[in-house]
């Protein structure tokens, strides 16, 4: 067995350059082309609980109920990212090459769809862009998320048809086999993408035992599990054990879906995606550097994330400028629309969804974060029990190195 090394820089304060690294790579962004389903928003309000808009909108769930009899059915909704491709690849590449001082590789993977990468392969710019994907992969009665990144350009819309065909009608006999095929490509490298992370909301029981079972199944084929920029650190420590016990590298995903750029990276002395992608399949060597941003608390990371969401951009394209134009649901059961198609040609937009909407913007800014941060005393991801973050790293011989500003 071969010894890894994965290496957890840490910046605190502001990024600084990294100059004994060559290539800054961003894994694991989203675009407007990806599909995120509602089904979470009940559960949301209830566990951020934000005075006010909480108790608006379980009101106005309550009243629906109340006059049509029903529960709305969140599974029949999604929203999509606001950010076209072009604009994640220039803010993560700025981040890179302005602040790191690092030649860019930004990695985008929506949920099932390469659309976002092959766009950008029609358009000129500087920074490498595999085409790459979030598959979806049923496995259980639980969903796990693969990074699929860099597939080959010739076949990817193929491929692409074949993954989407399994997750329609799953079977591990053809698991298996489109792993392998994906293993088989040189440059390819597959991530389990935020692995503690029980987004299906089956029982932990449940979820645990099919995570094991999955990598019992898929370890032949996969290459790195993921740390990810939008979890909390509690939960990315319980990836350390998984990585030891399955032998695998660790890798950051930042897993944006708003304006700010990811709050981890990966850094190489790779030039090329490739010399990248052989480091960690062959010698499972990585360095991860974990940016200031992600000393916030989660929640507010979130609650900048829904104001983002929630924001009119007005330089958009016709029919991507309001948030109503970029949530879609099937109320009729036969076709997908825009929010916008049933509220601008029927009722209207309900009265108390603007200043809701106002509201939510307007907590998710700078400034009104740093306040409920002090008001509400609310810890940041390092805040709690930081020595022992080091020595529970250290201990699963993964090296855990803190990187500071003021060092």
């Amino acid at each position: 067995m071969k010894t890894r090394l994965t290496q957890v820089l840490r910046q605190t304060d502001a990024v600084k350059p990294t100059p004994r690294f060559r290539t800054g790579l961003s894994l694991h962004s989203h675009t407007h082309h990806s599909k995120e389903s509602l089904d979470f928003l009940p559960r949301y309000l209830e566990y951020h609980n934000t005075p006010v808009v909480t108790r608006l909108v379980q009101g106005r769930f309550a009243r629906y109920k109340q006059e049509t009899g029903k529960v709305i059915d969140f599974t029949k909704a999604y929203w999509t990212p606001p950010l076209t491709p072009a604009l994640v690849l220039e803010s993560e590449a700025k981040q890179i090459h302005e602040k790191l001082g690092l030649a860019p590789i930004v990695s985008i993977t929506d949920h099932d769809t390469i659309d976002a990468p092959l766009e950008l392969q029609n358009q000129t710019t500087t920074a490498v862009v595999p085409v790459s994907v979030e598959w979806s992969v049923p496995f259980e009665g639980n969903c796990f998320h693969l990074g699929v990144h860099h597939l080959p350009l010739s076949r990817a819309p193929q491929t692409i048809s074949e993954l989407a065909e399994f997750t329609r009608h799953p079977s591990d006999e053809r698991l298996c086999a489109l792993l392998a095929y994906l293993d088989s490509q040189p440059e390819t490298l597959l991530v389990l993408n935020h692995p503690c992370c029980n987004f299906v909301k089956v029982p932990a029981e449940q979820h645990w035992g099919s995570l094991r079972s999955f990598l019992r199944l898929c370890r032949p084929w996969l290459h790195a599990i993921e740390i990810n920029g939008m979890r909390p650190w509690k939960e990315n420590l319980k990836v350390a054990p998984l990585a030891e016990s399955y032998d695998m590298p660790i890798v950051a995903g930042g897993d944006r879906h708003g304006r700010r750029p990811n709050t981890m990276l990966n850094l190489s002395e790779a030039d090329t995606w490739g010399e990248y992608v052989s480091d960690i399949r062959s010698r499972r060597a990585n360095t991860v550097l974990v940016l200031p941003a992600y000393e916030e608390p989660v929640r507010l990371r979130e609650l900048a994330t829904a104001g983002d969401v929630l924001r009119r951009y007005p330089h958009h394209p016709y029919g991507r400028r309001r948030f109503t134009d970029r949530i879609y649901a099937d109320v009729e059961g036969y076709s997908w629309h825009r929010l916008s198609f049933y509220l601008d040609g029927g009722k209207g937009t309900p009265v108390w969804l603007p200043p809701i909407a106002k509201v939510v913007i307007a907590l998710g800014s700078d400034p009104a974060r740093a306040v409920l941060r002090r008001v509400f005393s609310m810890a940041g991801e390092y805040d709690e029990k930081r020595g022992r973050a080091k020595t529970e790293f250290a201990s699963l011989a993964t090296t855990l190195m803190m990187e500071s500003n003021e060092s």
